[in-house]
């Protein structure tokens, strides 16, 4: 009964949305008006009844002062998703098919305390209804919680220079998501406790941070720190400009120390530290490259550990419907040796979940990824995008992991490098300004060495729709 009043709920969400968007539907404006995170929205030019142009511009700027310095900001996000795999964990664990939905709602409310003090507070619910055993730890059920809570003073501001102080529950996202991204696939979503340093000189941009990631616990309001899991950083970027021919480029150092660490060479606590490098360039002709070492303790053994990404892209922007051509290498070391108390597999840290899909199948660690994209706009506001992904195991001696960095299948002494490959599809459709429509559907051919070490199916699939509402 419970999964079917969920399922109500999921339904009634989505009328309602569908039918707000009909009222609230605009002209999609020329920039994103909602970006991510959520805390970079900027409402003060409404200070202008002129430039009032959407039915939700009164909750979006309430001043609170004469001179309008003190204000407050009100939005959110309403998702609803549902899912379906075919053959999950290799037919295994769970009966095939297994479909369920999952919703999630997200609303914050930005306080400006002058020009100086800002209170951001943002409470997340996700529910989950119809799957087969149940929500998956984390990554599925949240019943009510602070997501978000952070007092941010800004210490110095003088035209394109600034430097402010976060303090509390907040999301962190650096760079190109492959070491810290916003968990946007999961129904739940990630946040820190901790303190964050930002400081922006022209097209530069400088961040520090010590934090401790947020445990869901799944309950109402029981959320806490993880005290047994430690992460700090900092992190140097220039933005892409005119002057620099449209590159970018990114200096880091990621720190990350936790107790019962676990890998296919076994259990024991991790002090891991990382350094790494990127570049990148917009346009027709475009390119991403990024190189990270890792090196640390991990027990009574040493940590040295790689990964190593280049990306380049090509948009035919005379052909109809503009397509953009990709193709990404993207390899990460994994462990050689069990019976060294060395370790070699790399920690993806909080990478992004996009690396082998919607799905979250798989995780880089011990991984070589080749995947070949296409993408297309055949309107202004849609989007499709094909790929084909090849992977393989970087070292034999080692599993596979999932996007946590948990170990998904131990390598058990199993022969063979090719793990599989995975044809994926996917299509946007922005309705509105508020309004969006997404399906992800994914094919898995499992390789030789998933079926052997598992004794499973060797092939896999999943489909996902699901629409967002912002505002």
């Amino acid at each position: 009964m419970d999964n079917i009043k969920q399922s109500n709920v999921l339904l009634v969400v989505l009328a309602s949305f569908l039918c707000c968007s009909r009222a609230f539907a605009q002209t999609a404006p020329p920039s994103p008006r909602y970006p991510l995170p959520t805390f970079e929205e900027d409402w003060r030019r409404l200070a202008s009844p002129d430039e009032s142009d959407d039915a939700w511009d009164p909750v979006k700027f309430v001043p609170l002062s004469a001179s309008d310095a003190t204000y407050m900001s009100l939005g959110g996000e309403a998702r609803a998703t549902y899912e379906k795999f075919w053959n999950q964990d290799w037919g295994l664990a769970t009966p095939s098919p297994n479909g369920y939905y999952l919703q999630r709602i997200l609303w914050h409310a930005d306080l400006h305390a002058g020009p100086r003090v800002r209170v951001w507070t943002e409470f997340d619910s996700s529910l989950e209804g119809g799957r087969a055993g149940g929500p998956r730890a984390v990554l599925d059920k949240n019943s009510i919680d602070l997501h978000q809570g952070f007092v941010e003073a800004t210490l110095y501001s003088a035209g394109s220079t600034s430097s402010i102080v976060r303090a509390g529950r907040q999301e962190i996202a650096i760079g190109s998501g492959r070491m810290y991204s916003l968990r946007e696939g999961p129904n739940v979503p990630l946040s820190f406790d901790g303190v964050r340093l930002t400081s922006r000189f022209n097209s530069w941009r400088f961040d520090a941070w010590a934090a401790r990631p947020v445990v869901n616990r799944n309950g109402a309001f029981d959320d806490g720190s993880h005290r047994q899991f430690e992460v700090w950083g900092a992190f140097a970027s220039r933005l892409p400009t005119p002057a620099s021919r449209n590159t970018g480029v990114d200096a880091y150092y990621l720190g990350i120390d936790r107790l019962g660490a676990r890998f296919d060479q076994g259990v024991g606590d991790e002090t891991r530290h990382t350094v790494g490098g990127r570049v990148w360039r917009l346009g027709e002709w475009g390119y991403d490259a990024e190189a990270m070492f890792q090196f640390g303790r991990f027990g009574t053994g040493d940590i040295r550990a790689w990964r190593a990404v280049a990306n380049g892209s090509r948009i035919l922007s005379n052909v109809a419907w503009r397509p953009r051509i990709d193709a990404v290498i993207d390899i990460a070391s994994g462990d050689k040796d069990h019976a060294s108390p060395d370790l070699q597999t790399f920690n993806a840290m909080f990478q992004s979940g996009t690396y082998s899909g919607r799905a979250q199948l798989l995780g880089p660690n011990n991984s070589i990824r080749f995947e070949p994209t296409i993408n297309i706009t055949p309107t202004p506001t849609t989007a499709i995008a094909a790929g084909w992904g090849f992977y393989w195991r970087q070292s034999e001696n080692d599993g596979l992991y999932g996007i946590p960095g948990q170990l998904v299948v131990p390598s058990n002494g199993v022969p063979g490098r090719y793990e599989g490959s995975r044809p994926t599809v996917q299509f946007d459709w922005q309705l509105s300004r508020h309004l969006s429509a997404h399906v992800n559907y994914i094919f898995v051919f499992n390789g030789t060495f998933e079926e052997t070490s598992v004794h499973g199916t060797s092939t896999m699939s999943f489909v996902s729709p699901w629409v967002t509402y912002r505002f």
